[in-house]
């Protein structure tokens, strides 16, 4: 899966769950292995690199838009990279905002998180 692929699902409603999961199978199935050799650490961390990536490339292009903003809000739930939440917080309107701001300065303390205060 490549980023333009990735960004097309998203805009066409596909969640961030979805497009992880389907990075994930097609790695699985490029690299050949037979279900008894995957486990739930098989390409792990080259799919996390990837949904960094794309929500990065989210955040940076597709800034405001609700589709996006859905996605990666929904993201964050149950994510902890930090791309995510500043693409999220910087580039999004998003309803309990301050909470969020709240837990992301837990998971990412320091400068990483000043600029999420301003409008």
């Amino acid at each position: 899966m490549d980023i333009a692929a990735a960004v097309e699902d998203v805009l066409l409603g596909a969640s961030l769950e979805q497009v992880a999961a389907g990075c994930r199978a097609e790695l699985i199935k490029d690299f050949g292995f037979r279900p008894e050799e995957v486990t739930p650490d098989t390409f792990r961390s080259e799919v996390a690199a990837f949904m960094r990536k794309l929500a990065r490339h989210l955040g940076d292009r597709h800034p405001g838009d609700a589709r996006v903003g859905h996605a990666l809000r929904q993201w964050v739930r149950s994510s902890d990279h930090y791309e995510a939440w500043d693409a999220l917080l910087t580039g999004f309107q998003v309803e309990g905002r301050e909470a969020l701001v709240r837990r992301g300065r837990v998971l990412f303390p320091g400068p990483l998180t000043r600029h999420w205060d301003e409008p």
